[in-house]
C-alpha cells in the first residue's frame, strides 16, 4: 500500500475523463501499475488510496482485505470507485478466449466482495493503459471501446486543476526534490568538522532534551523556518541531522514539540493521534529543500530521510519511499532510512493520515 490521501476539493465531475484527470492531482503523480480506489460519500469523494498492482503470489482475498483495512478509515464512505492503471493483459485475452477480458479481475471482484461486506458498493471502475482508457467491469465489445488519453488531458477538470496551480509529476520518483548543488567546495569539510566537534564535545543521549546542544539545535531550526539561509547556516543545520539523538528530536518537532517520552516515541513511529501542525510541516519541508541546495550530494542522506518521513506523514508513501531510496543510494548504511523504507513498504500508514480530522489537507500544496 502506498498512498492514503484525504481531499476536499470542490469540483464538478461529469465524465470519466474528468475523474481520470482528478486522480493524479490527489496523489501528486501519475500512477502506473496501480490499483487506485477513491471512496465516495453519497455523491462526494472521500480519500484516495493507491496500491501497487498485486504480485502473482498474493491471493485476491488477502489483497482485497489489506486494501479495505485502509479504506475503512473513511467512516463516512458508503461506496467507492476503482481505477486500474496497468499495461498488463488478462490471460483470457492473451489466449484468444476473450479479447475484452480485463487484467486483475479476480482481485477487483475480491475487493468488491469485501466492500459489500462493509455495506459499501463498488460503483464503477476504469482500466487505464498507455494507449487509452475504458470501462473496467465489462468484458464484451459493446462497452469496451478504448478512449484516447487526450480526452483526459482536454477535460474540464484537468483545465480547472491547472488553473488552480496543481501540477502532476510523471512518477513518485520524479516528485522527490533534489536540487542542484550551489554551495562551495568547502561545504563537505564544514559539515564533517561541525559534526566531529559535536561528537567530540559530547553529543546528547537519546531523550536528553535538556542538553545544551539539543537546545541549540532546536532553537536554530526554529529560527530558520520561513527564512532565507546561506551556506554557513545550511551546513550548521545539516550537521545536526548527523547526530542521531538530535535528528530524531528535530524530526519529531515538525509534528509535535512535546518533550514527554511517550508522545515523542509515538510521533517517530506514526502512532501520534493528534493533528500535526501542517503549516510547520510545510515550513520544515521548505527549509529542508533550501538546505539541500547548499549540501553536497554525499551529505544529503539525512535530509532525504527527513523529507521522506514528512511525506509519509502526509500520506504520500510512494514519494516517501523514493526519498528513502535516494538516501540509501548515497549512504547504504543509513539505518533510519532503511528502517523507514521497510516500515512504509509494509503498508503501514501513520494514524494522522488515516483520520480526516488530522490528515494533511491535500489542497494545501500544488
Amino acid at each position: 500500500m502506498n498512498e492514503n490521501t484525504q481531499h476536499n476539493n470542490k469540483l464538478t465531475v461529469s465524465t470519466a475523463a474528468d475523474l481520470l484527470a482528478y486522480v493524479p492531482t490527489t496523489l501528486g503523480f501519475q500512477p502506473r501499475e496501480s490499483f487506485v480506489v477513491m471512496t465516495m460519500r453519497g455523491q462526494q469523494n472521500g480519500l484516495t488510496l493507491r496500491s501497487n498492482t498485486p504480485a502473482e503470489a498474493v491471493r485476491p482475498v488477502d489483497y482485497a482485505q489489506a486494501m479495505m483495512r485502509h479504506l475503512l478509515a473513511d467512516t463516512a464512505a458508503d461506496g467507492a470507485l476503482l481505477f486500474v492503471y496497468t499495461n498488463d493483459v488478462a490471460d483470457a485475452a492473451l489466449l484468444g478466449e476473450n479479447e475484452h477480458a480485463k487484467p486483475y479481475m479476480e482481485y477487483a471482484k475480491a475487493l468488491e466482495t469485501e466492500m459489500e461486506r462493509a455495506g459499501w458498493s463498488l460503483r464503477n471502475g476504469w482500466l487505464v493503459t498507455d494507449k487509452g482508457y475504458t470501462t473496467y467491469f465489462c468484458e464484451d465489445g459493446g462497452c469496451c471501446t478504448l478512449n484516447p488519453l487526450d480526452e483526459v488531458h482536454d477535460s474540464t477538470v484537468n483545465a480547472e486543476m491547472i488553473y488552480r496551480g496543481y501540477s502532476t509529476r510523471s512518477s513518485a520518483e520524479a516528485t522527490a526534490v533534489d536540487p542542484a548543488f550551489i554551495g562551495s567546495d568547502d561545504a563537505h569539510a564544514t559539515i564533517t568538522e561541525a559534526t566531529y566537534w559535536i561528537n567530540r564535545l559530547g553529543a546528547p543521549d537519546d531523550l536528553e532534551f535538556d542538553h545544551q546542544k539539543m537546545r541549540d539545535a532546536r532553537a536554530e531550526w526554529n529560527e530558520a523556518l520561513g527564512e532565507d539561509i546561506d551556506e554557513r547556516a545550511a551546513c550548521e543545520l545539516v550537521c545536526y541531522l548527523n547526530i542521531k539523538s538530535i535528528r530524531e528530536r528535530l524530526m519529531a518537532d515538525a509534528i509535535s514539540a512535546a518533550d514527554d517520552e511517550p508522545t515523542f516515541q509515538k510521533v517517530l513511529i506514526g502512532q501520534y493521534e493528534g493533528r500535526p501542525d501542517w503549516s510547520r510541516v510545510e515550513a520544515t519541508e521548505d527549509l529542508l529543500v533550501k538546505i539541500l541546495a547548499y549540501t553536497p550530494i554525499e551529505d544529503r542522506a539525512a535530509l532525504f530521510c527527513f523529507l521522506g518521513w514528512l511525506c509519509w506523514y502526509r500520506g504520500s508513501s510512494s514519494v516517501a519511499i523514493a526519498y528513502f531510496t535516494k538516501a540509501l543510494n548515497i549512504d547504504g548504511q543509513h539505518r533510519l532510512s532503511r528502517l523507514l523504507r521497510e516500515l512504509v513498504s509494509r503498508s503501514y500508514v501513520p494514524l494522522a493520515a488515516q483520520n480526516e480530522a488530522t490528515a494533511y489537507p491535500q489542497g494545501n500544496r500544488h
